[in-house]
């Protein structure tokens, strides 16, 4: 089974880095890079019919649409359509109350702060433990 990694991060460099690190883990995880969260959740309704096991790398604060609005958005796709979906919040954010929000969604896996280490990447990737 392959791997589709959507990185939704508004920054370039910050994709750029992710997927070089990713690709140094593994180089056969295709990456997709959006620039805010309307267009991550476009890319993501493509992936619907994937065999792929699908992880989504987002950011918070965007432009467009962000991070909070990408995930009330999910909920119109139903993350559990796919066949194995894992998605994790990518924040420089600092604030508390982000953390404390970021629990309520039960879809978040884990929330890891920028920028990413190659340990952060690694569990990322160790995909064995996917319901």
């Amino acid at each position: 089974m392959d791997k589709t990694v959507l990185i939704v991060d508004d920054d370039p460099i910050v994709r750029f880095v992710i997927q070089k690190m990713i690709h140094k883990l593994d180089d056969s995880v295709y990456c997709h890079h959006c620039d805010n969260g309307e267009m991550g959740l476009a890319v993501l309704e493509t992936l619907q019919n994937s065999n792929d096991t699908i992880v989504v790398l987002l950011d918070i604060n965007m432009p467009v649409l962000n991070g909070w609005g990408f995930l009330d958005g999910l909920q119109k796709i139903k993350p559990e359509s796919f066949n194995k979906f894992q998605l994790y919040i990518v924040t420089s954010s600092t604030d508390e109350s982000d953390k404390l929000k970021s629990q309520s969604y039960p879809v978040i896996k884990k929330l890891y702060h920028k920028p990413l280490s190659k340990q952060d990447i690694e569990e990322v990737l160790n995909l064995d433990d996917i319901n």
